[in-house]
Parts: structure tokens; sequence; C-alpha cells
């Protein structure tokens, strides 16, 4: 079980043979990301851009092109075309968003005949190091993709998530499905969808996971707070997976670990042929190399 980041980085060295892709490299952040992930063993790199631009930032952080194939593509669309295409012949394993919008990467990931549809929902989920809890990672979904998910749509970002949480080491996770408060109430419809998820796990619908909701923030991390409202189940207290009820609420929390607390963050989508790494433009070359790290360890 990978229980914190630099786990994560060595359990991705030890992979071998896995290319990432990367569209639009002009910037220094994403040209510092794919050096350090080469110096520490995780990956090659096939990416697209103005070629002579890459290769003045390779020589202005004195490093080599060794192990990194440059494809002269000054259009970024047309460069993440040509990366989705590269995905489709084998070639390259995890897409990693350069320094354009995300708009521009997924357009032609969703293209319906040539892109990297699967028919699953595509999710994004976050992992970071649990503030509360020592040798333990913490997901959060879906604060990236899925605006206002129905109840399909959560049982598929539920499994998207479980299935990354496998790929780290956790065989049963326990997954939260988050709300205001913790009791059913008609008119918090997150409320209702999150028993009927609770529901779908103990029919085995939803499998590999331990499900349970709806929960509020105190009593998903404090057993403390469960137990003096009287909540028994072994979720409550324990979340390990925190499925949200809307975009907004994942964005707004996704943000304050790395706003707040200051704290590294990973993430990935999960849902397409190959994992994809969407970034912020705005985040470090460390939040990179750990998303990096995350996708490396699902191809």
């Amino acid at each position: 079980m990978i229980k914190n980041f630099n786990e994560l980085l060595n359990f991705a060295a030890n992979k071998k043979e896995v290319v990432v892709g990367v569209p639009a490299v002009e910037d220094d952040t994403t040209i510092k990301t794919i050096i350090l992930a080469k110096k520490k063993g995780i990956a090659d790199f096939i990416i697209t851009g103005d070629k002579n631009k890459i290769q003045e930032l390779l020589r202005k952080h004195d490093s080599d092109t060794k192990g990194i194939e440059i494809i002269d593509i000054k259009d970024s669309y047309n460069g993440s075309k040509k990366i989705v295409e590269l995905a489709n012949q084998g070639k390259i394993n995890v897409i990693l968003k350069g320094f354009l919008p995300t708009a521009s990467l997924m357009k032609p990931i969703l293209d319906k005949e040539k892109g990297l549809r699967t028919g699953k929902l595509l999710s994004d989920i976050l992992i970071v190091e649990n503030p509360v809890k020592q040798d333990e990672l913490l997901g959060m979904a879906d604060g990236g993709l899925n605006i206002l998910p129905d109840l399909n749509q959560k049982k598929e970002i539920i499994e998207n998530s479980v299935k990354v949480f496998h790929k780290l080491g956790y065989d049963n996770p326990n997954v939260g499905i988050m709300a205001a408060i913790e009791s059913v109430k008609d008119s918090m419809p997150a409320t209702i969808d999150a028993r009927e998820l609770t529901e779908m796990n103990q029919r085995e619908e939803i499998k590999g996971c331990n499900v349970y909701g709806p929960l509020a923030l105190d009593i998903a991390v404090s057993r403390e707070a469960a137990e003096k409202k009287g909540i028994r189940n072994p979720v409550a207290g324990n979340v390990q997976i925190m499925i949200m009820p809307n975009i907004e609420s994942g964005n707004i929390f996704g943000k304050s670990f790395t706003y707040y607390l200051k704290i590294p963050v990973s993430h990935v989508i999960m849902g397409a042929k190959i994992p994809i790494l969407i970034p912020s433009r705005n985040e470090k070359e460390t939040d990179k190399l750990y998303s990096i790290a995350l996708g490396v360890i699902i191809a």
C-alpha cells in the first residue's frame, strides 16, 4: 500500500517503458517537470511544440534530450491531436497537459471517432497525503470535470476512483459520499443520492470498496465526531475517498489543500483509454511530477 508521495515516486520509478505524451511544451514549469521526471527515472516523453523554443529551454536548464522525443508542432490544438493519435497507436501510455487550455487538450481526447473514449464516464480524482492521518493517502472526486453528476454518474465516479486506489494498493478503500449533513433530507438531493449509493454497495452493485453516506466533513474525518453523533458505520471517521456532490464543492475543497494547507497534490482523469493528467497551469512542477507518477502507476 502506497502511504505517501515519496513511496508514490519510488513505485513509479520501478515501472519500465512508460511513455508520457505532452502537448504544448513551451513553458518553464512543464520543461522543469519533464526534466525532474527524467532524472528520477519515472518515464520517457514524447512532446510537441516549437522545437527551437523547447531545445532552448532544455539548454537553459542544462538538460539533454535523451529520453525526450520532440515533435515540431507549433499549434497547441494540432499538437494535442498528434499526442492523441500516438496514444491510439500504443506509443504513449499517459497524457500530461502542457501549457495550453484544458479544452484544447480534451477536444481531441473526446472526439467520437479518433479520440480516447471507452464508453465510460471520464472523471478526475485528486490525491493528497491525508492531513489528519499519517501513512495514508486521501482521494477526492470530482472537482475537475463533472459539473452536477447524477446518481449513475456518481456511481461511475466511485468506480473510477476505486480503480485508482486499487492500483495504489488499497484493496477495499472506504468511500464517503459527502454532503452538508449526515441525515437524508428530501430538500437536499445529495443526501438522497448518498443513501442510494450506500444501498448499491450493500447490494454489491458497487464492488471493491466500502461506501457510506451521507457524511458531513467532520463525520468523514473524525471517528470521535462520528461517535458523538451515534454513527457506528466503519467508514465514518475513516474515509479514504471522498465523493463530492458537485464540481463547485470538489474544486473549492481541492484547492484548499494547495492554498490553505500548502501541501502537494496529484490528480488523474480516469475513464479514457489511458490516464489523462490535467494539472492547472499554476501548479508547481513538484505537483505535476506527483501527477506523472500517479499516471505511470495506473498505466
